[in-house]
């Protein structure tokens, strides 16, 4: 395929997911508020311990499958090996619905143990026991998304998601409609079930249009299957499997320590449960919203460069992630300025609540380094490096633990999120040190970094000022107004100074041949 052909598709399908991710984004966002209306603060922190457990089950049952299927199928299609690709899909399926079938067995088992011993409540038991049924069908339709995503054909996965999450919702709202159900355990219930029975439809989907590609897009014969296929998807998979399972033990044993550190702290169990939801479940989705505009653009990243690096085009990988690092750093420093200028009439629009703005703000210096770092893993994930993402990684989550164990006690939920600011920053230096060894791509300091945050500070000052004005009357126009604002005036401001930037550089360049004349 040509290059400028490659460039037209990865674009399209950035913008194609990003789209969808945005969809999603926005209608989880709603449906978050509209569950924490109905189920109140204390039950959106028993809701988020619940799914903090079940993330680590689900960490076990997809066990990496997701990068497996797409390194697998990138590399074989970057050599020109259809039949290696279907073959590898096959021992991905049969790959995932092991650990899928696995993790359900465990889950369903020790559902009560792990609900009253180790989230201290047992109304979480019911529910875990219905998030354990699902298992399987997120493991197999992990695989088929990485496969999705390696072949470049994003639009049958990205469509098969919203199906499922307007599914989801529309489970949700009928339940707490017509059955109304009264207490909390019963409430989270059903939220879940509404989970499960939307997981079971994606996959459903998923395999129909998995079949119905393969006959429409790889009918190869002949082709060579390396003999040492199982030996690679073991090498790749279990690594990043085994190192995911630590790393999500940890995340869940952090996010577990929160409330009891900040009964530590002095906290009622309700109160502590209530401020840890506004953090978790209101002002962290805000905060990661528009990572919805990024994600595709990272997914995509990891078999582009996979490719290349079958290929052997080390030029082209070390432009790619040039241009990536790029991107990203003006990105989040725009996400950056919009959030501490207009943190706090975002907390109060979306959250009905001060304490969550003050949140955003605190968190909103840390968007282009957890930007940043995602890219990188991305550039690392194709480049073969997934294990030293995962070992940074790991590290990153034990250190979250014992700062959690320290910090949180004796400053309460600011301590938190203190932890959160330490750990990624210190992520980000050793992916990025990793990267630069490894690529040895320029990143233009200036250009990349300075002149975005000088664009940030001088756009700032205008909006904070019409915030003060347009959020008399409150509203979500107003804000999204204000919004718009002040993502464009950044962008211009940005585009004037690289403009003045270029003429600078012209004038030097032209006063040294003139020199030298």
């Amino acid at each position: 395929m040509k290059r400028e052909n490659r460039n037209f598709h990865f674009f399209k399908n950035v913008l194609l997911l990003t789209a969808t991710a945005l969809l999603m984004r926005s209608v989880s966002l709603s449906f978050n508020l509209y569950l924490k209306n109905k189920l109140g603060a204390d039950g959106v922190g028993l809701f988020s311990l619940i799914m903090n457990l079940f993330s680590f089950a689900v960490t076990f049952a997809t066990s990496g499958v997701s990068l497996l299927a797409t390194r697998l199928v990138s590399e074989a299609l970057g050599k020109n090996r259809p039949l290696e690709a279907k073959s590898a899909m096959k021992r991905c399926l049969f790959y995932a619905l092991s650990f899928g079938g696995l993790a359900f067995f465990l889950l369903f088992t020790f559902a009560q143990p792990l609900g009253e011993g180790l989230l201290g409540d047992a109304r979480t038991v019911l529910s875990l026991r219905a998030l354990a049924v699902s298992l399987p069908f997120l493991s197999l339709s992990s695989a088929l998304a990485g496969y999705f995503t390696a072949v470049r054909r994003v639009a049958k996965s990205a469509a098969t998601q919203v199906g499922e999450q307007f599914l989801r919702i529309f489970l949700t709202v009928s339940v707490f409609t017509y059955l109304a159900p009264a207490d909390l355990e019963m409430m989270c219930f059903f939220v879940v079930l509404g989970g499960v029975v939307s997981d079971m439809f994606s996959l459903s989907v998923s395999f129909v249009l998995y079949r119905l590609d393969l006959k429409k897009h790889n009918r190869a014969k002949g082709s060579h299957i390396p003999s040492d296929l199982n030996r690679r998807i073991l090498a790749i998979g279990l690594p990043v499997a085994f190192s995911s399972y630590f790393r999500s033990a940890l995340v869940t044993l952090e996010h577990l320590l929160i409330p009891r550190g900040l009964v530590a702290f002095g906290m009622t169990h309700t109160d502590a449960l209530a401020a840890y939801g506004v953090l978790e479940a209101m002002a962290l989705p805000i905060v990661l919203f528009p990572y919805a505009f990024l994600s595709p653009f990272c997914n995509l990243l990891v078999p582009e460069i996979a490719e290349q690096r079958a290929g052997e085009k080390n030029d082209e990988m070390r432009k790619t992630a040039e241009r990536a690092l790029s991107f990203v750093s003006v990105f989040g420093v725009g996400v950056a300025t919009v959030m501490l200028t207009l943190a706090f009439p975002i907390g109060e629009v979306f959250c009905s609540s001060r304490e969550a703005a003050g949140y955003i703000m605190l968190l909103a210096p840390l968007v282009p380094i957890m930007y940043a770092d995602t890219t990188v893993d991305a550039l690392l994930k194709g480049m073969d490096e997934q294990l030293y993402t995962m070992r940074v990684n790991l590290f990153d989550s034990l250190l979250g633990v014992v700062l959690a164990l320290l910090t949180v006690p004796l400053l309460g939920i600011r301590g938190y999120v203190l932890n959160l600011i330490l750990c990624e920053v210190i992520n980000f230096s050793l992916s990025v040190s990793r990267l630069s060894k490894k690529l040895g791509p320029r990143y233009l300091l200036f250009d990349s970094l300075f002149l975005p945050l000088l664009a940030g500070a001088i756009s700032a000052f205008p909006v904070r000022h019409l915030a003060s004005v347009f959020m008399l009357s409150g509203g979500k126009g107003a804000l999204f107004f204000l919004m718009a604002i002040a993502a464009g005036l950044y962008l211009l401001v940005l585009w004037g100074l690289r403009r003045m930037q270029n003429v600078k550089c012209r004038m030097q360049n032209a006063k040294r041949k003139k020199s030298s004349a």
